[in-house]
């Protein structure tokens, strides 16, 4: 697939980078309204053309698809105006900021037939890929709560005009940068929300920018969850899953651009031996992106649904609305 790369900050090269290693993909063009000249050398080594216009490059017909990784509050616009210049689309996490955008965004993929990807490579994880076989095979039981906290202290090193503290571009702390990823994986197991409450706080970082996000769930299933997010921590990474035949948890042994290994463990029943395995990291960007281009070349299957994908940013609206109401209680429309 012929491709453009829309956002040149560390994300956007990163997925250059990754896709450099496919042969599934050409990445074509990058784009980006001001680049940086590490942004503008990078491409020139990779190859790659540049363009400051998604406009013209929509235009053109040596290319299939656009990438988007830029500024969440852009992606909407973007992801319509590319489905309407015909071309495949593969949006980085959050879809949208907004269920309504959500909304919008999967609608108009179905009307294009097009299947849009999305950034949630998690779930390509292998010991997340094992957790969530274990758990739809049956292997917990009824599944009863969910929990994690993913934090990291990246962000203190960012300027404070960076879009990333940008509460227009990511409410709700680390829940675009962090959570978003987790509520996908929690969603696909334990289905849709009902409720949420949330709390917000700037413990270190200068307000209006918020370095923590802690949310309490419901689920229409009848599961319950937690989520903790902080950005003014070193790494910590742990996410866990219980029923009531057994509870699984995962914990990473460092970010994601580490390539350090996850530790799972397994808890069958009370004085049962836990059962520990190590899954070494892979490329998992990689491994969405491929099966992104499968479904669009072979028509396999992709595994975000647009239910799915869509239940994820109402749950996203709701804790951002929840913190922004100091913990009130939101209820999600069915």
């Amino acid at each position: 697939m012929r491709v453009a790369v829309a956002g040149l900050g560390w994300w956007g090269k990163e997925i250059i980078r990754s896709l450099g290693a496919s042969r599934k993909f050409e990445v074509r063009v990058g784009i980006d309204p001001s680049p940086s000249e590490q942004a503008q050398a990078f491409l020139e080594a990779a190859g790659v053309e540049f363009a400051t216009e998604l406009a013209q490059v929509l235009a053109r017909a040596d290319i299939d698809g656009v990438i988007l990784a830029t500024p969440h509050s852009l992606h909407e616009e973007q992801v319509l105006a590319a489905l309407a210049a015909g071309k495949e689309v593969f949006c980085e996490k959050p879809l949208a900021m907004s269920s309504a955008g959500a909304r919008r965004m999967l609608d108009a993929a179905a009307r294009n037939g097009r299947v849009l990807g999305m950034g949630h490579e998690r779930r390509f994880e292998p010991a997340v890929a094992e957790l969530m076989r274990m758990v739809r095979a049956g292997e917990l039981g009824r599944l009863l709560h969910v929990e994690t906290n993913v934090s990291h202290d990246l962000f203190r090193k960012l300027d404070t005009s960076n879009w990333r503290l940008d509460q227009k571009h990511a409410p709700a702390g680390m829940m675009t940068a962090v959570g978003i990823h987790i509520t996908d994986i929690f969603i696909a197991l334990a289905g849709p929300a009902e409720s949420v409450r949330c709390v917000t706080d700037s413990m270190v970082f200068t307000p209006p920018a918020q370095d923590y996000v802690s949310a309490s769930i419901r689920f229409r299933s009848g599961a319950r969850g937690t989520i903790t997010f902080m950005s003014a921590t070193p790494f910590h990474g742990r996410i866990a899953v219980f029923g009531d035949q057994g509870w699984v948890e995962l914990v990473s042994l460092g970010n994601v651009d580490q390539g350090l290994p996850t530790i799972l463990t397994h808890c069958a029943a009370t004085g049962a031996p836990r059962i520990q395995r190590s899954y070494e990291a892979t490329d998992a960007v990689l491994a969405n992106f491929e099966a992104w281009a499968d479904a669009v070349t072979h028509g396999s299957a992709y595994p975000f649904t647009p239910v799915e994908l869509l239940e994820n940013i109402k749950l996203f609206e709701a804790v951002v609305v929840s913190g922004a109401k100091a913990g009130e209680s939101v209820e999600l429309e069915a």
